[in-house]
């Protein structure tokens, strides 16, 4: 495979970079915060620009020089030309001229109050930084406090906030008569500030230097960060404060237990929340209004909503009433529980008791309503509220336009929209993504963008939310190309798409077969520092498996442990489905074990997939055996599991069974749908059995099951075949007027009825009508009409229907080829009777092959990889390996180079013709390519060696094949259970397992328990040989 992604998993894990250990460490230490004291005031501007990262954009030194000069003069304010470059100015500027030109301190701090009250200027902590770095500086006498205040004040995030505690980190010294040490007040400030971003680590250092300035911490100190670590759940630190608090002789107060109440109800600890609320008052701490709300929002969290109502009932008895915040928790509470009446019932005591309810309280009432998809009522209490002059806000509209839209009322979801607009409601982003999701979910694709365009139009950036939502919705419209080109957009926009963003792209490759373009995505996401999670794993493993490549999946479930995920129900029954397209039953077993053992519950979607794969594969016994031992179990058999061993005993035909468990399906009260009778009726017309058939179908009708296009499908395809096309008609006629459309294969159907009769115009005439109501032909469909040109001799017009095929996208396969080579056959020997395909590619010439491509490149159809693909698999699969190479050279000389398949091909050919060491030279090769092997390669190649008695090949084979990346328990699987010991090579299946032990590649527990197994069983049946 092209990808590097998917290249780590067939590498050795030494190969994947790490982080060296001096630079980790380096990264840790630029992480520690500096210690106050650590800076003179001499280097306090330096250490602002050390501590700071890279400033973008670069600030303009023309612009500055021409400040600088400006500033210089007495009458600075009256210059026009100062006037003219202060819209150019931004906060990055004004940094850079006070760090770096000589400005008086006078001018310096007018210059910098005068800039700041210009319209759409607003400083920043990076020119609050460079202000005080430059009056302490000139050490002139300037109240640096206050500055740090508006420095704290202008911190509108985390980020802002750290780089403002580094430059007060900076400002500090020792000595000098311009000396800034914070007061207990600013402490606070800065404290309360931290506690706004949720920034304990630094509150913790911010404590110690408190005590490190000998200021004696008070109660609101403590108080500050003990509510901090609550808020965070952290119960454990807050207890620590609370420590430091009653050591210094203090005494905790009402804030100081409300804190912890919070606290305990953040951990889900009600118990304990409740005892702190008890013995407040044991305490000498009275009890008020926000020790009641934190309470009752805690229990009302905890779906405890009667204790909360009691609780909130006796507030009144204790001296305390509740406000509008205690009532707005309460009608929340009751909302979530769908208790509606009740929380009414609240809204109007409020009013009663003098207390205005806030927007906040009427929207978790809208909220409420709109969460139970009660939309009218949700839209009266938004009246309810203009009628009380309470203004909806944009949280309120943005409920509104959610559930609109979740409703498909998108006309009145825009309209409340343009309402809010015109009202000055502000919609957000929330508001505008709402509505944009609702045109997406509905294919409004141009009215979703109208959307974006009005968001910023109205000075709303989209977010990455609003991007994924059009990116999630473009790749489940098919659109690939359109989401990428949004994801592409979002990098220009500075935005940072995430886990999401990127696994809705990879599930839109993966869904249409684009496996390699997902892996690129992943690539790009790891690149820009985003790690897949396990939804991103999901995806790829589902779209290896539904590309046969089930070995990379497996690949890919070892890279998720590796990763500390742990892979769930949806992807081991995606492997195992996987395991079963490739005809692999046994490993999707060891897999139903696996997961088992990892303390998963295999679900009703599981078993069916294994019994559909038993029975598909002729295994009905154990299909039923299993089927029975999961009724036994706690998962109920489902419409799905019975369908499928319904459709495996009538084509193995068994119909009375099928029919039985048809009726104990319905004593079960699992009642059959159209899939099931459908199922039924195709296993009586394989039995010629079609008047039963034909009651099965009425008998659907009776029980109001509407039978479905491919029910009344089998049932004109098995018309046809008798030559009843009358019937067959009226059938078509019935379900027709039954409201079913006909699909691809009911047109098949009917065009492979005339082309066995030999009336191919009318079979193209039904192709043409088929096209005309917007039905895809198929790959069935081309190849019925490929063949039935070909039957009557029209090989012109059999090339002719093979071009519109490729121009409709639709990839010819084994089939068509062989069809066409058939046909080819026929016209140079007339007499030629070929019974199936493995007859023609017995008897086939390669000078036949060659006119087939001679054909194609007459009708414009350049033969392409998967051309040859199919062609060399035929040889192959024949074992005629010269005509293979031939066809190799050939495609090599017309630059095309081999893809997975053509070297699966050729690597099994040759094992099978015992020449392994041409076998070995292709798997080289493949690898070299980027191409991952299949595990089956290995296993016929390693087997083979062995028959030889070329073991020491085989071994520094299998060393090689560890390397590769793949699932060690699939290696133990596929090579030395199925291969070596199924063979008899016992004890180089124990050397081998050896090389994995010492290659770290060691099995699961359950995988040596199998071998073990197996080991004795090829024992005991040697032995019982022995003997007999």
């Amino acid at each position: 495979m092209r990808s590097r992604w998917i290249a780590a998993i067939t590498a050795d894990e030494s190969t994947i970079p790490l982080l060296h250990p001096s630079s980790f460490s380096l990264f840790l230490v630029n992480l520690l915060p500096r210690p106050f004291s650590s800076l003179s005031s001499s280097s306090a501007a330096a250490a602002v620009l050390e501590t700071r990262p890279p400033k973008t954009p670069t600030p303009d030194s023309h612009l500055l020089s021409q400040l600088s000069s400006i500033l210089s003069r007495r009458h600075w304010r009256r210059s026009r030309t100062l006037k003219r470059l202060v819209p150019r100015l931004n906060p990055l500027h004004v940094a850079e001229l006070l760090q770096t030109r000589p400005l008086d301190p006078e001018t310096a701090l007018a210059f910098f109050q005068w800039v700041g009250q210009w319209p759409g200027y607003c400083h920043t902590v990076d020119s609050y930084a460079s202000l005080l770095g430059n009056l302490l500086r000139s050490k002139s006498p300037v109240n640096a406090e206050k500055i740090v205040v508006s420095m704290v004040k202008s911190c509108n995030s985390a980020k802002d906030m750290r780089s403002a505690i580094n430059s007060i980190r900076a400002f500090r010294r020792t000595g000098g008569p311009a000396v800034f040490r914070p007061s207990l007040r600013c402490y606070h400030m800065l404290l309360r500030s931290l506690e706004r971003f949720s920034m304990t680590d630094e509150m913790k250092d911010l404590y110690e230097q408190i005590v490190k300035d000998w200021i004696l911490p008070d109660v609101i100190t403590c108080n500050t960060i003990i509510k901090a670590y609550c808020k965070e759940g952290n119960i454990a630190e807050a207890k620590q404060y609370l420590r430091y608090l009653l050591e210094a002789g203090l005494k905790p107060d009402t804030f100081t237990y409300n804190s912890l109440i919070l606290g305990y109800c953040k951990n889900k600890d009600l118990d304990r929340a409740c005892w702190v609320f008890v013995t407040m008052p044991q305490m000498g701490c009275q009890r008020n209004e926000f020790s009641y709300t934190i309470l009752v929002h805690g229990l009302c969290e905890a779906c405890r909503i009667d204790k909360a109502f009691v609780l909130f009932s006796n507030m009144c008895d204790d001296g305390c009433c509740p406000n509008v915040h205690t009532y707005t928790v309460m009608i929340d509470g009751l909302c979530k529980e769908g208790k509606f009446e009740d929380a009414e019932s609240l809204l109007n005591e409020i009013s009663g008791r003098g207390l205005v309810p806030s927007t906040v309280t009427y929207n978790a009432l809208v909220d409420g309503y709109c969460k139970s998809g009660k939309i009218e009522a949700a839209l009266r209490i938004m009246k309810l509220m203009e009628l009380k002059r309470c203004k909806p806000d944009a949280w309120t509209y943005s409920m509104m336009i959610h559930s609109l839209s979740k409703e498909n009322r998108l006309e009145d979801a825009e309209a409340m929209l343009n309402e809010a607009i015109e009202k000055e409601s502000f919609p957000n982003v929330f508001t505008y993504t709402g509505l944009i999701d609702g045109y997406c979910k509905q294919g409004k694709f141009v009215d979703a963008c109208r959307i974006m365009k009005l968001m910023e139009l109205n000075g709303c950036k989209p977010d990455v939310w609003t991007y994924t939502t059009m990116i999630d919705s473009l790749c489940k419209d098919n659109r690939l190309h359109d989401a990428k080109s949004m994801l592409n957009e979002m990098f220009d926009k500075g935005l940072d798409p995430n886990v999401v963003t990127y696994t809705a792209l990879i599930d839109g490759y993966c869904k249409r077969g684009h496996v390699d373009a997902a892996l690129e995505i992943v690539e790009l996401m790891e690149s820009n520092g985003c790690q897949p999670n396990a939804w991103t794993y999901n995806e790829l493993i589902y779209g290896f498996c539904q590309e046969r490549s089930v070995h990379k999946a497996m690949a890919l479930l070892s890279r998720m442990l590796e990763s500390g995920l742990s892979p769930g129900l949806i992807a081991y029954t995606a492997l195992i489905h996987g395991q079963c397209k490739e005809g692999h039953i046994d490993s999707a077993f060891r897999l139903l074990d696996s997961m088992e053992v990892n303390g998963l519950v295999p679900d009703q979607q599981t078993y069916s997939i294994i019994i559909d794969a038993l029975c598909k594969s002729g295994r009905i016994e154990e299909a039923c055996s299993l089927f029975k031992s999961v009724t036994k179990k706690e998962v109920r058999a489902n419409r799905v599991m019975y369908t499928a061993l319904i459709d495996g005993l009538c084509k193995a035909g068994k119909l009375d069974f099928a029919h039985s468990l048809l009726e104990e399906m319905v004593s079960k009260d699992c009642l059959p749908d159209s899939y099931t009778y459908s199922v039924l009726i195709n296993g009586l017309c394989k039995e010629n059995k079609s008047q039963e058939a034909i009651s099965l179908l009425d008998d659907m009708l009776e029980k109001g099951i509407e039978p479905t296009t491919v029910t009344y499908t089998i049932l004109i395809d098995e018309m046809l075949k008798k030559g009843d096309s009358e019937d067959a008609k009226r059938m078509l006629e019935q379900m027709v007027s039954s409201g079913c459309k006909p699909n691809a294969i009911t047109y098949t159907v009917f065009i492979r009825a005339y082309c066995s009769k030999g009336r191919v115009e009318e079979a193209e005439s039904v192709m043409l009508e088929m096209k005309k109501e917007g039905v895809h032909p198929d790959l069935m469909t081309y190849n019925t009409l490929i063949d039935g040109c070909g039957n009557i001799g029209y090989i012109d017009r059999a090339f002719s229907v093979f071009k519109d095929m490729m121009d409709a996208a639709c990839e010819p396969d084994y089939w068509t080829y062989s069809v066409l080579l058939k046909h080819l056959i026929k016209r140079k020997q007339v007499n030629s009777v070929l019974a199936n395909t493995s007859e023609l590619w017995k008897m086939l010439e390669i000078d036949t092959i060659l006119e087939l491509l001679q054909e194609m490149m007459k009708h414009s159809c350049t033969p392409n990889v998967v051309t040859y693909n199919v062609l060399i698999s035929g040889f192959c699969k024949e074992c005629r390996l010269e005509e293979a190479y031939m066809l190799l050279s050939h495609m090599k000389e017309r630059g095309i180079s081999p893809n997975q398949g053509i070297y699966t091909s050729l690597i099994n050919c040759c094992c099978k013709v015992k020449r392994y060491s041409e076998a070995s030279t292709f798997i080289g090769s493949m690898v070299e390519c980027g191409y991952l092997p299949h595990l089956e390669s290995y296993q016929l190649l390693l087997s083979g060696l062995c028959d030889e008695g070329n073991f020491e090949k085989a071994k520094m084979l299998f060393a090689d094949c560890l390397e590769r990346g793949y699932n060690c328990d699939e290696v133990a699987w596929k090579i030395l259970i199925d291969g070596l010991l199924e063979n008899g090579y016992i004890n180089i299946c124990s050397e081998m397992l050896s090389i994995m032990e010492e290659r770290h590649c060691s099995p699961s527990s359950q995988t040596y328990a199998m071998i073990a197994r197996d080991i004795r069983e090829v024992i005991n049946e040697a032995l019982s040989g022995i003997e007999g």
